[in-house]
């Protein structure tokens, strides 16, 4: 079989760097996307078969479909690239598109810089590059972190599920606090109104005895102007939460 993938060095001159996709002919839906030059297209079908202890989900994948009598569709994506800096960013826009539409692909990583250049929203990328220090908020604020899970993507209804809860806030926070900030990696990523007696304690099995606490609200268009600051001296180490009972300046402790 390796014999058949080979592609001949003229053809690879021609093809120059490139971006490549794994298709499985069972379901016709696309598994791995990858860059590359000469045979790389070819290279994971190969090493599948020789590597037949991997645990990699791309050569499982690969070996389920050859143990069928299949063969992977070898897909180009695109040519004629001029240089490896060039297939990156392609590569990285092919996996993001299909992230994107929540297409799972056997890629172990998300592509070249996805984490500064990738799939994003739009005040995402905003935040990215202009995470200016959070202005004081006067009000009785809180800010919990919801880092864990974080991704880039997240519209503003998930945004709002990981900030409301759950938590554990005493009584005087549930009585007074105004607003609640939800912060991943230091930038604040929501701003909600806390609703008067709208707390309640968390249901979830792993809550049970811990005094966690959730609300309901709903977004606070005043504070707006907060939404892509950073607030990072006030989230040091593992801390988790933090209260401001009477309200928010920067550089001062809760």
């Amino acid at each position: 079989m390796a014999a058949d993938l080979r592609i001949p060095p003229e053809v690879a001159d021609q093809l120059r760097y490139y971006v490549y996709a794994l298709r499985d002919p069972r379901d016709m839906q696309v598994f791995y996307v990858g860059k590359g030059a000469g045979s790389r297209i070819a290279s994971h079908v190969i090493e599948a078969g020789k590597d037949p202890i991997s645990e990699r989900a791309k050569l499982r994948r690969i070996r389920e479909i050859e143990a069928q009598r299949l063969q992977v569709d070898l897909l180009f994506l695109r040519t004629g690239i001029r240089d490896e800096e060039t297939a990156y960013i392609v590569e990285q826009a092919v996996i993001d598109a299909f992230a994107a539409d929540q297409h799972e692909l056997t890629n172990l990583v998300r592509g070249h810089h996805s984490g500064t250049d990738g799939l994003a929203t739009l005040p995402v990328v905003v935040a990215r590059h202009r995470a200016v220090p959070c202005p004081a908020i006067p009000d009785p604020v809180i800010m919990v972190k919801i880092q864990k899970g974080w991704r880039s993507d997240m519209n503003d209804h998930e945004i709002y599920e990981k900030t409301r809860g759950h938590w554990k806030v005493g009584p005087r926070v549930r009585s007074h606090a105004k607003y609640c900030l939800g912060i991943a990696y230091g930038v604040v990523r929501g701003a909600y109104r806390i609703e008067p007696g709208s707390w309640f304690p968390s249901q979830m099995p792993w809550d049970q005895g811990q005094n966690r606490w959730g609300f309901d609200g709903s977004p606070a268009p005043e504070l707006a102007h907060v939404l892509g600051t950073e607030v990072r001296e006030a989230f040091p180490n593992q801390v988790m939460y933090r209260q401001f009972m009477s309200g928010y300046s920067p550089g001062v402790g809760p």
